[in-house]
């Protein structure tokens, strides 16, 4: 970014308050002669956009500690990104559980609100129960976006398909958790928002196309393509697991009827039948899975939900497995987020919400 002059002076001021914003918020920290060479502006026009940052709240000066030894000379200005100036929410609905968290402007989590539901539990029963816990986790922070994750294809806020939970098909779930709030509500699939909190702060931070394979009371897939969560035409990309011939609606029978804790155990002692068990669910899971890679020819496929937990006594044998029905072995790896990985992915999509805004050239 170079100081631009002439042509629209708005656009230009604003152009160049991005530059010094972003350059900022990156680095969190920076002394001024750091942020004129990040911004490649000049230090007069930096002191005046650090300082109607300030105004904003989204900056302020670093004051120096009194007991700190100082050098010799002045001491150089420092400004640091105020991620204290708004807040986050990203709620999971799910079937048994509503869970909040809030983040400053950074994603650091500054707070959370859990509450237990039941499966069978009316959508307006499920709706109060989400709102109270958004009230008990945000209260006290001004929010500046809120991101949802639940089940079912998701559009433009609404589900637009779901048979996991009641009346919940056809819902306008951004209307009727945005209603009167000052902030913007947005939804999205929770699989395909555990894949973006995993290519966030999980396992896949690195990865260009990556495969998430959500694997707890149900299976189903996310994808990250080109660095980027991909939702497809209507919202539906990775549905594989409605194809009857992929055999994942079985898939998960005989796990659940042995207890999942209890047969990973079982395979750790090295019993037979659940060793047995374990072999057949992986070559149900390897054959869906096996189809996507041969699609996408990602880097990495990470196993998240619940058989997680697992770890390489899962990932293990799919690996091994997808190396022979594959053309070229892929690397296959476990969560490292457990239960908030839907949570934390709805908070990164308020999050890219709210840096559209911040970083946006046009104001308003």
């Amino acid at each position: 970014m170079v100081e631009l002059s002439g042509g629209d002076p708005a656009l230009l001021r604003r152009l160049n308050v991005v530059s010094v914003l972003r350059a900022l918020h990156g680095a969190g920290e920076l002394t001024l002669t750091e942020l004129v060479r990040a911004s490649r502006l000049s230090r007069p026009t930096v002191e005046e956009i650090v300082s109607d940052l300030g105004q904003q709240g989204l900056a302020e000066e670093v004051r120096s500690d009194p007991g700190t030894p100082r050098s010799v000379g002045r001491p150089a200005k420092r400004y640091r990104f105020r991620t204290e100036a708004g807040y986050l929410a990203g709620v999971d609905i799910g079937p048994h559980k509503v869970l909040c968290l809030v983040t400053d402007l950074r994603g650091d989590i500054v707070g959370n609100a859990r509450a237990e539901v039941d499966p069978a539990m009316s959508a307006a029963d499920r709706l109060a129960a989400t709102r109270e816990v958004i009230e008990r986790a945000t209260r006290g922070h001004n929010l500046r976006a809120l991101g949802v994750g639940t089940t079912g294809v998701i559009s433009e806020g609404k589900v637009v398909i779901s048979d996991r939970l009641p009346d919940w098909q056809g819902l306008d779930l951004a209307g009727e958790l945005g209603a009167g709030r000052p902030y913007p509500v947005l939804v999205g699939n929770d699989t395909k928002l555990a894949t973006l909190a995993e290519h966030w702060r999980g396992a896949a931070r690195s990865a260009g196309e990556v495969i998430y394979l959500l694997v707890g009371r149900s299976i189903s897939v996310g994808l990250i393509l080109g660095g980027k969560l991909h939702l497809g035409h209507h919202g539906s990309a990775g549905e594989i697991g409605v194809l009857r011939a992929v055999g994942w609606y079985g898939a998960l029978d005989r796990v659940r009827s042995y207890g999942p804790e209890r047969l990973f155990a079982a395979v750790r002692h090295g019993d037979p039948e659940a060793e047995a068990i374990v072999a057949g669910f992986v070559a149900d899971l390897a054959t869906g899975v096996a189809a996507t890679v041969l699609t996408v020819d990602p880097q990495l496929v990470v196993i998240g939900g619940g058989l997680s937990q697992a770890g390489d006594l899962l990932a293990a044998p799919l690996r091994a497995e997808l190396a022979r029905l594959c053309l070229f072995p892929v690397q296959v790896e476990t969560s490292i987020l457990g239960a908030e990985s839907v949570a934390l992915g709805a908070v990164r999509l308020a999050l890219d919400q709210v840096e559209s805004e911040l970083f946006s050239v046009t104001e308003g």
